[in-house]
């Protein structure tokens, strides 16, 4: 169980997490209740960022055939361990990780995250469920995203 309410910012995975297969080894299909909760995420005021193990540019075109891309900031997407990248994540955007949520389908990479960044929430796709009602139950607070705006004003990839 998370505390959706305490949340400024989800760090997704995506291969087996936010979209179904992985990138690298062909191609991966878009979950449509994943998109739509970035966006609602977005509405609510929770900045959306990726930490994937992946290629950066392939990785942007899907994200940009989803029609998604502009929804996350701060992007981290390339080959090296996570925990430490995540770290700097979270500082680089000025947040503590107790307002941080971490999503990733493999418990390797969700401990040394955790390892680094001791007060980061961590979960599996699971959890996903439980940021849709949150969704859900709460309106949305940021309609014109001004946190996303200010988020890619000062970083934008």
């Amino acid at each position: 169980m998370i505390d959706c309410s305490q949340i400024k910012l989800v760090i997704w995975d995506l291969d087996d997490t936010f979209w179904h297969g992985t990138l690298s080894e062909g191609p991966v299909e878009g979950i449509s209740e994943n998109i739509q909760l970035i966006k609602d995420l977005t509405d609510r005021g929770i900045v959306n960022t990726i930490c994937s193990k992946n290629d950066f540019e392939p990785t942007v075109e899907k994200l940009k055939e989803f029609g998604i891309n502009d929804y996350f900031v701060f992007k981290s997407i390339d080959w090296t361990p996570k925990g430490q990248r995540i770290e700097k994540q979270i500082k680089d955007m000025g947040l503590r990780p107790v307002n941080c949520l971490f999503l990733d389908d493999n418990e390797v990479n969700l401990n040394e995250s955790k390892f680094y960044s001791k007060e980061l929430m961590i979960a599996g796709p699971e959890a996903i469920a439980e940021l849709i009602k949150f969704c859900d139950e709460n309106s949305a607070t940021d309609i014109k995203h001004k946190r996303l705006k200010n988020y890619n004003a000062n970083y934008h990839n």
